[in-house]
């Protein structure tokens, strides 16, 4: 039961609360604590507390002003950048998906053009979202692109509430890309 599979009902706007063990497994190789990290696509707040509970300082944003939302903001619009990208170490988030991906590829190409020189971009996406040939200019292809943490662990993205015991389906990874523009041999790392 991934939140992509067809035959449910998709929540509106992909809002699928991120569990914090998904944030802890980005934590494993990247130390969150006393960074300075923009949450641009942040919901109801989960993945916010999760990376406050790290000790990192979070811009909450999201295109719904929400109770516990510093700011509402559509990070794909042409809006210029209201958040000074020299001041961050970080965006992270778990966008939304929309059809066909679509979304998913907005929120990356946005966050490269947001990223400061010294920052890094993390997005939780399908761990086959890179498999893509339409989208090999964002991985393969990217000088910018690091590489992929994969989850070993299939987050839950809604609970059932008929009796029968969720089976997710999805394999997840945190996508990283740098600001720096400079080649690295991409990574594969894996967490519990």
């Amino acid at each position: 039961m991934g939140k992509h599979e067809r035959g449910y009902a998709r929540v509106a706007r992909d809002l699928y609360p991120t569990p914090s063990w998904v944030v802890d497994c980005l934590d494993q190789h990247f130390e969150l604590k006393g960074q300075r990290v923009w949450e641009c696509a942040a919901g109801r707040g989960h993945m916010v507390r999760a990376l406050r509970k790290l000790g990192a300082h979070v811009l909450a944003s999201d295109v719904v002003k929400r109770r516990g939302i510093d700011r509402r903001l559509d990070f794909v619009g042409q809006e210029p950048n209201p958040i000074n990208p020299a001041g961050l170490d970080w965006i992270i988030t778990n966008p939304p998906f929309g059809q066909g991906g679509r979304l998913a590829v907005a929120f990356i190409e946005a966050g490269l053009t947001r990223l400061a020189a010294r920052s890094m971009l993390a997005l939780l996406l399908p761990c086959d979202f890179d498999s893509a040939s339409t989208r090999s200019h964002l991985f393969g292809k990217c000088p910018r692109f690091v590489g992929k943490i994969v989850l070993r662990r299939r987050v839950v993205w809604f609970k059932r509430h008929d009796g029968v015991r969720e089976a997710p389906k999805e394999n997840t990874a945190w996508f990283l890309w740098n600001g720096r523009g400079i080649i690295e041999r991409p990574r594969l790392l894996y967490a519990p």
